[in-house]
């Protein structure tokens, strides 16, 4: 074949060969866009920083096409683990895909308020940090308070009352409960680990009516507190007799 009508040959040649290449990826964007994938919809208006829950959730198969950027999308169980208990960063309107970018995991920068139930109230006290060690959050504790009272024969002796009962853990120092993997959980023993180089006691956040609240604030200026840790399940409250030493060494 003559140079003359090679080079034209091959030119036509490449030509098709990339008009084919076009034509194959183009049809291929559509296929894929008119693929199916299932995402996560809201079934009401979420807040800001609410916790999202499993129920506030639905699995709805659409076009890709329509797939928000960044949204989570459904395949098994593990990926709607990754939605539940995060905090909302902005308010997320019924019916709306959840995007990795309008969610964050709970922590202490999501702040501890996201955690509290209606009508109730975060309240933080310090406690020694080898009895924080012990807690977890979700635990439920007892709070006595031991103080000196003045008896009915005007002498003065040191007492303990039980003051609260079952009272919910929310937090123990940085952590909420939020399902750490292993490398964040060892970032935050890391973080704890110095901060105990500093300081002896952690902060305990406990979730209190308002009633509450306003009677561990009057105790917490009258003697010392101490936290109680109940067995899983164990929310019975039972009145309890102020403990004394007369009692204690009674002689029957």
């Amino acid at each position: 074949m003559k140079k003359g009508i090679m080079l034209p040959f091959l030119l036509a040649f490449c030509a098709a060969g990339v008009y084919m290449i076009l034509v194959h990826s183009a049809q291929k964007k559509l296929t894929d866009a008119k693929a199916m994938k299932t995402v996560l919809v809201t079934l009401r208006d979420i807040k800001e920083r609410e916790v999202i829950k499993k129920e506030y959730l639905k699995q709805v198969e659409i076009p890709a096409a329509y797939v928000q950027k960044d949204a989570f999308t459904y395949t098994t169980a593990a990926d709607m683990a990754k939605v539940e208990n995060t905090i909302a960063r902005v308010q997320i309107p019924k019916g709306n895909q959840i995007s990795k970018y309008a969610v964050t995991s709970l922590s202490p920068e999501a702040g501890l308020s996201s955690k509290i139930q209606p009508d109730m109230r975060g309240f933080i006290i310090t406690v020694d940090n080898n009895v924080a060690s012990m807690i977890k959050p979700d635990d439920n504790v007892d709070i006595l308070l031991t103080f000196e009272a003045v008896m009915r024969n005007n002498v003065r002796q040191r007492v303990t009352v039980t003051l609260l009962q079952t009272v919910k853990v929310l937090g123990v120092g940085a952590n909420l409960g939020q399902g750490l993997d292993a490398k964040a959980a060892a970032a935050m023993k890391n973080q704890e680990e110095d901060a105990a180089a500093y300081t002896d006691t952690s902060a305990l956040s406990l979730a209190l009516s308002p009633e509450a609240a306003q009677y561990l604030a009057l105790a917490q200026g009258e003697g010392t507190l101490s936290v109680i840790l109940r067995g899983p399940g164990d929310m019975k409250a039972e009145r309890r007799d102020i403990a004394t030493f007369d009692r204690l060494f009674k002689q029957d």
